[in-house]
């Protein structure tokens, strides 16, 4: 009796943490958990094939794993769009920490974005900033945190409304001028997840981003996996949809692979990995469609 009972507790625990990954709408810890959602469901159905003499118990668990896996594993399966695309982005973290970022900088003159989103601007990036400055003469700087600004670069001509900068919101944005029209750019970096500031911090960058008039581009390093309720926020309030396929761009402790940095565009678009060049995340460079 005390070792099933020694075997039944952490299968009922993993179980309740598991449908808690779903419930971020009422409580961040659910978002939190959403992180690691899949992670839990192999765990459940682990544990619940320990207990195959008790088949009701063992089918819902099963059940409840594979369920829960589906929607990671789905969301994984997501396909870029094929259509013809209107702009390129090139969105990276670049890591507060000292290192050269020459190779980075090679990389985005390769590749010739017509956008740059950045996060972690620290004052030891301020040169390559100031080159890239060169070819991308609309900029905005917007102070962050510690760990360094956000920014957004553009070779596209500003447009009437110009930029949007909320210093100490981990938000910057810029209106630009497309071959379609005006529209905005928006580089975010939210804090980590509860116990952490990502929700509070949210319930002021969407409203904000809801507020920006016409088509919006938002790219970031959002802390957050696609299957959240954090990114169904963002996408739902600003009309967008998160550009795939879902690449892990991070690595949590180099060893839990996760894609937390994000392009979302109204008609999403594809995004391809790009090497980490100095920074703890791979960057990111997008194709999007308005």
């Amino acid at each position: 009796m005390s070792l099933r009972l020694f075997l039944i507790l952490p299968l009922f625990g993993v179980a309740f943490l598991l449908l808690m990954s779903f419930l971020g709408s009422i409580h961040p810890i659910g978002d939190s958990l959403a992180v690691f959602r899949l992670p839990l469901a192999i765990s459940l159905a682990v544990l619940a094939l320990l207990f195959h003499r008790h088949t009701l118990l063992t089918i819902m668990g099963v059940l409840l794993a594979f369920a829960s896996s589906a929607t990671v594993i789905w969301a994984y399966q997501v396909p870029a769009t094929t259509q013809k695309h209107d702009l390129t982005i090139y969105q990276k973290n670049l890591s507060f920490k000292a290192g050269d970022r020459t190779d980075l900088l090679k990389d985005i003159q390769s590749l010739q974005p017509d956008v740059i989103t950045l996060q972690e601007v620290h004052a030891r990036h301020l040169p390559l900033i100031e080159t890239l400055k060169e070819k991308y003469p609309q900029h905005i700087v917007c102070p962050f945190a510690a760990i360094g600004a956000v920014a957004v670069l553009s070779r596209l001509p500003l447009s009437t409304q110009a930029s949007n900068c909320q210093v100490g919101l981990g938000v910057a944005a810029l209106h630009l001028q497309g071959p379609k029209g005006s529209f905005w750019v928006t580089s975010v970096h939210q804090h980590w997840p509860w116990p952490f500031h990502q929700t509070s911090q949210a319930q002021q960058i969407i409203p904000l981003l809801f507020k920006l008039p016409g088509p919006k581009i938002i790219a970031g390093d959002f802390n957050m996996v696609p299957w959240s309720h954090n990114l169904t926020q963002y996408t739902t309030s600003t009309n967008t949809r998160i550009a795939g396929p879902y690449d892990a761009s991070f690595m949590l402790k180099g060893s839990y692979a996760m894609r937390i940095d994000h392009v979302l565009a109204p008609k999403g678009g594809t995004t391809s990995l790009r090497p980490y060049f100095g920074s703890d995340h791979f960057g990111l460079f997008a194709h999007v469609n308005l």
